[in-house]
């Protein structure tokens, strides 16, 4: 009898944050910032809060299977997450990072040096890799999963060899490394530096909210990534 009072009190619950406002898909209204060099990150002010990162550099591989947010503005949302205490020193972190970082950031150049501290792997002979985007066409029709002949079909392959990173936007300098590597993996750097190389000619966006209660900050990244998807350089649906 006594858990029925706290079934119903969770009912309540429910329906009051069923009318709470997150961001939309295109995340209009939010404050951002299309930094191109590191004193603009300035304009972000002090705190924690939660922050997208936008680019239209070409990225092709994802860190997990699950539905990836709609491209708009000629890009995609390709990381988002929330700062307790420093949104600023995270979305730095993520786009102004020094080649060696320790921190985890943004996956998408490739690691030179011998890593011995947590870096994601680029790809590897087995344990957890990002995956790219196939298509394949159906040659028999299924009536259990509504799949006829001839029918385009997409799925997600791991990147377990060299030849699957041909589709990466990646340097001259990277695919030589790749090419001269021995190893059966190689590593991501973390996070990036987008006045280097390949990054010059593309354009990053930072959206962030600040000021916010660490209660309604998680309840904003978990509602939009279930609403819009998890980006594709996210590692986890839901905590860390």
């Amino acid at each position: 009898m006594a858990n029925e009072v706290w079934i119903d009190e969770e009912k309540k619950f429910l329906d009051v944050i069923k009318s709470v406002k997150i961001p939309n898909a295109t995340l209009e209204g939010v404050a951002n910032i299309t930094p191109k060099q590191i004193d603009d990150l300035n304009e972000i002010p002090n705190g924690g809060g939660c922050y997208w990162i936008w680019t239209n550099e070409p990225v092709v591989h994802s860190m997990h299977k699950n539905k990836i947010p709609n491209p708009f503005d000629g890009g995609q949302v390709i990381y988002n997450g929330i700062a307790k205490d420093d949104v600023r020193s995270r979305v730095k972190h993520h786009l102004f990072g020094l080649e060696d970082a320790g921190w985890s950031g943004i996956s998408l150049d490739i690691y030179f040096g011998q890593t011995q501290s947590h870096r994601k792997k680029i790809f590897a002979s087995n344990g957890k890799v990002p995956y790219i985007q196939r298509t394949k066409i159906a040659k028999r029709s299924s009536k259990k999963s509504g799949i006829t002949k001839g029918t385009e079909i997409k799925y997600y392959q791991a990147i377990r060899g060299k030849e699957d990173l041909a589709g990466l936007n990646l340097s001259e300098t990277e695919r030589q490394f790749v090419i001269e590597n021995q190893e059966d993996r190689i590593f991501f750097r973390n996070g990036i530096n987008i006045t280097e190389g390949k990054h010059l000619d593309f354009d990053y966006r930072a959206y962030y909210i600040t000021g916010l209660s660490t209660l309604y900050l998680e309840f904003i990244e978990k509602k939009w990534r279930e609403q819009y998807g998890l980006p594709r350089l996210c590692s986890y649906s839901s905590g860390r």
